[in-house]
Parts: structure tokens; C-alpha cells; sequence
């Protein structure tokens, strides 16, 4: 009676019952907005460790369902190859922040339109089984998300990090400010960088000069930054330090 009510949020949690068979909650008309955020369904994810209840699940009529079940931090290889197929972006996106055994290719799939949320702020980039090489191809790509990674290729050189850190996009030039293989040259050039995220890697990055170092630890704009520079010797961040917390206790 329940799965004929008139009303469509009646119908939309009789779809999401652990009692229904898949063949009953696909002939369950319902509405589902997939822009909406989803949490994983209790009783999916008591069942993620029955092989046979997530091949089941992973082939439900309802995303929610699949989305539940990609999930599960381990999945059999054929229910990680359908999930990795799934038309449901989103299945996609959780088989890469959460499955451990998420294939390669996909991960590169996802990072082209996802770099990371507040709860998987690594993901897919992070995940053991993203691609480590081979990402140099990409320098050329036209998406600069797909750029950046060129630089994560152990065949990258000095020149490439030269080239991205010319990029017409910021989260590529920045990728390129962060790197230690950037030249001093360049690493000046961007401190004037015209986005403020460049200008704060450059900052940080230890092959600023010396005295350029000095100048930005002495610039009040700056120097919060510039504090964290892996290029200051130990003994003046002691002073730095020292002269800090003078001037914290003068002030009370």
C-alpha cells in the first residue's frame, strides 16, 4: 500500500527498505535528486563485508543504494569494475575517497572534475592506487587541474616546473611555486604573483634568496608566512621566536 501512496516521499523511503528485493525497488516509482548530499544507508553498510549482498546492492535501480554500497573500504573485483562504470558520478566519486581497491583509470576520472572534500580533503590525489606515473603527459592537457599533476611524474625536470610556473591558471602556477626544483628567478616572479594563493607557496618555498627571505620576514604582510619558510636556519627561528614573545610580554 505504502509503495502507492500518492504522496512521492512516502514512495521515496519505501524505496530505500533493506526488505525490498531489487526487482521490487525498481518497480517502486519514486523521485531522486542526485545533487542532493547522501549519507550511506545503515543497513548497506552493516553489509559490507558479504561479497554477495554488495554484488547484489551494487547492481540496485536506486543510486542511493550504489552509492552506500561504494562506500565499503574493500569490494570483489567485479563489483569495483561495475562501480567504476556507474552512470551516477557521484558512486564514482565515493568508490575514490572510500573503496582501498578503487582502479587507477578511475581515479583519474574523478581528479579531472573532484580534487578533494573537507571529510577526504586528499582524495582521489591521495589514494594508494592513483597513477604516480606517466602523469607528464599531461602538461599539455586543457584542463589545468590535469596540468598540475605533471609535476607529480618522477621524469618531470626543472624545465617543466619553468614552464607551469608560466601557466595562464593559478592552481598551476601555484603547483609550481610549491615545487623545491623551482628556480630562485622564478620563485621572485611569483611572489608579485596577481593570486594571492600563488604568492603565499612562493613564500614558503626555500629557494627564495637569502636576503629576499629577510625582507619578507620583516614585511608585517608577510612575515606569518614567511615564518614557516623551510629555508630558515634553526638559530634565527630561535631569535624570531625570542623577540616574539618579548614582545607578547610587553604588551600585557
Amino acid at each position: 500500500m505504502l509503495a502507492q501512496d500518492p504522496r512521492d516521499d512516502i514512495r521515496s523511503v519505501v524505496a530505500l527498505r533493506p526488505d525490498l528485493t531489487e526487482k521490487q525497488r525498481a518497480s517502486l516509482r519514486h523521485d531522486f535528486d542526485p545533487t542532493l548530499m547522501s549519507r550511506t544507508l545503515p543497513w548497506v553498510e552493516d553489509l559490507h563485508g558479504d561479497a554477495d549482498a554488495m554484488r547484489r546492492l551494487a547492481a540496485s535501480s536506486h543510486p542511493l543504494v550504489r552509492r552506500s554500497v561504494a562506500r565499503a573500504r574493500h569490494l570483489p573485483p567485479d563489483v569495483v569494475a561495475r562501480l567504476a562504470q556507474d552512470e551516477d558520478r557521484v558512486v564514482r566519486l565515493f568508490l575514490a575517497e572510500s573503496c582501498e581497491d578503487a582502479p587507477a583509470d578511475m581515479l583519474l576520472e574523478v581528479w579531472r572534475w573532484w580534487d578533494g572534500s573537507f571529510s577526504h580533503p586528499g582524495r582521489p590525489r591521495s589514494h594508494p592506487n592513483f597513477p604516480r606515473t606517466g602523469l607528464l603527459r599531461h602538461i599539455a592537457d586543457p584542463s589545468g587541474r590535469m596540468r598540475r599533476l605533471a609535476l607529480d611524474d618522477p621524469e618531470s625536470t626543472p624545465a617543466d616546473v619553468a614552464r607551469l610556473a608560466r601557466d595562464p591558471e593559478a592552481e598551476v602556477r601555484r603547483r609550481a611555486a610549491e615545487d623545491p626544483r623551482v628556480s630562485a628567478a622564478d620563485a621572485v616572479r611569483l611572489l608579485n604573483d596577481p593570486d594571492g594563493s600563488v604568492r603565499s607557496a612562493a613564500v614558503r618555498n626555500p629557494r627564495l634568496p637569502a636576503r629576499v627571505l629577510a625582507g619578507l620576514l620583516h614585511d608585517r604582510d608577510t612575515a606569518s608566512a614567511a615564518v614557516t619558510n623551510p629555508a630558515i636556519p634553526v638559530p634565527v627561528l630561535h631569535r624570531i621566536l625570542t623577540v616574539a614573545a618579548a614582545a607578547v610580554a610587553a604588551r600585557r
